[in-house]
């Protein structure tokens, strides 16, 4: 089976699907197998998809809390890494996903609430880990991050406060991931996808993401 990624935050407008796009794109570019699990009503990635200049991924959606579980193991025959991109308000979907996930990512933006929020959506990791009786790793991402801010740096302090474990790479805000909204182009080269490919890299390490791609068919 290939590894279940979910990206999750009970906060809305925090770079869920920028960043479930990014990374689906950016791990298709290097030779894995990717599917995404749109879990969002409103369904942005799989309208980006249809549009999108990208590699080809397996892409559905499944909103149901009681069919999810089954569809992420039977995508995550499929492929080698299934990233869920779920809704940014508290649901029972994005819960029940955390269940056979093998990393939780929970975005954050520099602000305060966006930290009261990551650390709400942690501590429903936690829970999930107890009724699954196993542990769940889940990572804080800084996203939409100017590492030179204010903001950013109050931000940080917050985070490192609650003892929230992080992945050392940002996101930074750029105009390029707004643009790839309309565009359908998630960029491959440059600043976004070094940045997302040292992200990879991390994921890789924590045993989220196979080191060596299966290139099992979609």
């Amino acid at each position: 089976m290939g590894t279940v990624i979910v990206i999750a935050s009970s906060k809305g407008g925090v770079s869920k699907t920028t960043l479930t796009t990014a990374l689906a794109v950016n791990l298709a570019a290097l030779g894995y197998s990717v599917g995404v699990v749109d879990a969002d009503r409103n369904q942005a990635f799989a309208n980006w998809y249809k549009m999108a200049e990208a590699p080809a991924l397996s892409v559905t959606s499944c909103i149901g809390h009681n069919e999810i579980v089954g569809h992420l193991i039977a995508e995550s025959e499929k492929q080698d890494v299934t990233l869920v991109d779920s809704a940014g308000f508290e649901n029972q979907t994005a819960t029940f996903a955390m269940g056979p996930a093998d990393m939780v990512l929970i975005p954050c933006m520099p602000d305060r609430n966006s930290v009261i929020e990551a650390a709400k959506t942690a501590k429903q990791v936690q829970s999930v880990s107890q009724i699954a009786r196993r542990d769940i790793p889940y990572r804080v991402i800084k996203s939409r991050w100017n590492p030179r801010g204010l903001a950013e740096a109050a931000t940080l302090e917050d985070i490192e406060a609650t003892g929230l474990p992080m992945i050392r790479q940002h996101l930074s805000d750029l105009v390029a991931f707004q643009k790839s909204t309309y565009s359908g182009d998630m960029p491959r080269t440059g600043t976004i996808a070094r940045q997302v490919r040292s992200i990879i890299e991390e994921l890789r390490g924590l045993g989220a993401i196979e080191p060596r791609k299966k290139g099992r068919a979609a």
